[in-house]
């Protein structure tokens, strides 16, 4: 007859088991969590292109600039406009970057970003219906950005804020200005932020949507 664990073995093994879960509960969660903030983003940068074409071509227009949507009230803007036509919002922050954005930001280096949104002469927030946060300039012509999860935490760039950019044609495009465009150059931009915050997103467009940075 075989014999049976005895406790002191019992033990041992629930402890071993403890030990495994402690070491990899975290790392699946993270990766969890990375996975579902580039789904979101994903999703949220797609919607956003197509819809600023459709919202162009609808219009007739073949500058952005030209945006002539209806507006609510004197105080809406195009972007507000935009928003709520094309999209499902969850909250309206207006001109406001609390409670739809984290207040700081941080890059991956661990760097204070405060400066992140000091280029905007202004600027309208929203979260989506799909739990992203978005800010677009009043015309909604230059850099726009999105935070995959809004106020929660990471509140990193690179990991839940990224940002791309739309020209006065309604052309989306994450590609930096630099001259070499290899992975490994674009990662290095993505961690330490030398001027060109849309490194990141062009990097996870380029890599098969994989944050492996």
């Amino acid at each position: 007859m075989k014999k049976a664990f005895s406790l002191a073995e019992l033990l041992i093994a629930l402890t071993i088991v403890g030990v495994v879960a402690v070491l990899t509960v975290p790392h699946v969660m993270r990766n969890a969590f990375l996975k579902s903030n580039i789904a979101t983003l994903q999703q949220t940068y797609t919607k956003l292109s197509e819809n600023i074409k459709s919202a162009m071509l609808e219009e007739r227009i073949q500058l952005l600039e030209d945006l002539d949507l209806p507006l609510v009230s004197d105080e809406d803007t195009q972007a507000h406009a935009f928003i709520k036509k094309y999209f499902d919002i969850s909250k309206d922050c207006g001109g406001a970057l609390s409670g739809c954005f984290a207040d700081a930001y941080k890059d991956i280096e661990g760097n204070s970003r405060s400066d992140m949104f000091s280029f905007y002469d202004s600027a309208e927030f929203f979260v989506l219906a799909n739990g992203a946060a978005v800010a677009l300039p009043e015309n909604v012509t230059g850099y726009i950005f999105i935070d995959a999860n809004n106020v929660d935490p990471p509140n990193v760039l690179g990991r839940d804020l990224f940002v791309f950019h739309v020209d006065n044609k309604g052309n989306t495009s994450a590609r930096s200005p630099l001259a070499n465009h290899s992975l490994d150059n674009i990662a290095a931009d993505c961690k330490t932020f030398s001027g060109y915050w849309i490194s990141c997103l062009e990097y996870l467009e380029a890599n098969n949507w994989s944050m492996d940075y």
